[in-house]
């Protein structure tokens, strides 16, 4: 019995190094370079926002539009918000990438502006 787990052995850590290395190989593909979901971007800007004032409103178009910045090409989800700076409301339009949930521009709108 001792010389059938000797020969076991040394199989036993590349065939389990081998099928985890499949398995996650097979996931990555799977679940890999998917795109966050418009309401989970939406909710990433909205945390960041409310860091500074009470957010009373926002919206994103759920379809994702190409976005070009430079060298760098990604797809966006667009979308508003108002937050209250000083009491009053402020309206901001956004674009998140669609992939990361980075903010990539921001834009204050009204007669509020700086």
């Amino acid at each position: 019995m001792t010389e059938l787990n000797n020969t076991a052995n040394p199989w036993l850590v590349p065939i389990t190094l081998g099928a985890s290395g499949l398995a996650g190989f097979v996931a990555g593909k799977l679940f890999g370079n998917r795109p966050f979901s418009a309401g989970r971007a939406l909710k990433i800007i909205r945390h960041d926002f409310s860091r500074e004032g009470t957010i009373t409103g926002s919206w994103i178009d759920h379809r994702q539009t190409p976005f070009q910045r430079y060298a760098v090409k990604t797809s966006a989800y667009q979308g508003g918000l108002t937050r209250l700076e000083d009491g009053e409301p402020v309206n901001y339009e956004f674009k998140v990438d669609a992939y990361t949930g980075s903010l990539l521009e921001l834009k204050r709108l009204g007669d509020n502006e700086e």
